[in-house]
């Protein structure tokens, strides 16, 4: 495998927003580039700066630079770093067997994607991670202030988009949630489904940059091939492969 190979492939996969998170997916992709073979299990590191190309590459395009910081991350346990010398532990290739947890929120128009939304719910279960549909709220919970900080405590924002969605004030509102949090948003367009700027004028111009720029799954038809393909590439984002 090649760098940049390497790259295309984890550069698919949302970063998390949570701290630990964070630190363990730095620890998880080092360990599967010294795996192949692109940098070696120790990494020269001369005052602060990584004297590895290959890694800092890595650094640069996977994470703006934005990396958890190294002495933080060596806590952790999964690395070792001792002022030149940065060491990927036994305990950062065991994560590479590991399913990342990751907390996800799923947002939907119920009279148009229930079924989609149950659907998605599903699968993402099953690969181990944790996903939350509103129908999990509490009776009598405030809407507003129940949903708002599920939404913002996730790592990711799933966002199923059907012809009439975008009419919906309680998703819109959802979107904003996740854009002010900004969280990793992953668009999935049912059939029939196409995103035309100028057909929504209900929408900020903040929402519409987003869904004219983020890279999107689609389901071409109504049938269930193309759910199951569509399943595939979202399980993929996340380093999944079923």
């Amino acid at each position: 495998m090649t760098l940049d190979e390497f790259l295309d492939n984890v550069c698919q996969r949302p970063l998390p927003q949570n701290p630990l998170a964070r630190i363990r997916t730095l620890a998880k992709e080092l360990a599967e580039g010294a795996l192949a073979e692109i940098w070696d299990v120790n990494i020269r590191i001369d005052r602060g700066r990584v004297k590895e190309a290959s890694v800092e590459t890595y650094f640069t395009q996977r994470w703006d630079n934005s990396y958890p910081k190294i002495p933080l991350a060596a806590r952790s346990g999964y690395l070792h770093y001792d002022g030149s010398m940065l060491t990927i532990e036994q305990s950062a290739f065991e994560l590479v067997e590991e399913t990342e947890p990751s907390t996800i929120f799923i947002s939907y128009r119920r009279s148009e994607s229930s079924a989609f939304a149950l659907l998605v719910l599903k699968y993402l279960k099953e690969a181990g991670l944790e996903p939350f549909l509103d129908m999990s709220l509490v009776p009598g919970e405030d809407w507003h202030a129940g949903l708002k900080e599920r939404i913002q405590s996730r790592d990711y924002f799933i966002l199923l988009l059907g012809k009439s969605t975008l009419e919906s004030t309680y998703v819109i509102k959802e979107i904003e949630w996740a854009l002010e949090q900004d969280l990793d948003i992953i668009p999935i367009w049912q059939p029939e489904f196409e995103f035309i700027s100028d057909d929504w004028p209900n929408l900020s111009a903040v929402i519409k940059h987003k869904l004219s720029n983020t890279h999107r799954i689609q389901v071409q038809d109504e049938n269930p091939l193309e759910y199951d393909k569509a399943m595939t590439e979202l399980l993929n984002k996340f380093g999944i492969t079923p």
